[in-house]
């Protein structure tokens, strides 16, 4: 049984922009960056894991932490 190309969905077409993560390419401890400092978690559990850099839009700056934490710690803002 052949399906119609007629009947399939349209696909969605790409709008060309793209919307670049702040930065996003900055390597740890290159200064280029405001320096949030660690997560309450990371400082309690220590900071040998594996840790991310979190983007802050409000404070404008990356604080590191594990990946699940959503919490600034700086200013709370849990919206990145």
């Amino acid at each position: 049984m052949s399906e119609d190309p007629a009947d399939a969905p349209e696909e969605p077409k790409p709008s060309g922009q793209v919307i670049g993560f702040p930065y996003s390419r900055v390597a740890p401890g290159s200064g280029k960056f405001k320096d949030l400092g660690l997560s309450k978690t990371a400082q309690r559990l220590g900071s040998e894991g594996y840790l991310t850099g979190h983007w802050c839009s409000r404070c404008k700056g990356i604080w590191f932490g594990y990946m699940a934490e959503v919490e600034c710690p700086v200013c709370g803002n849990r919206k990145g």
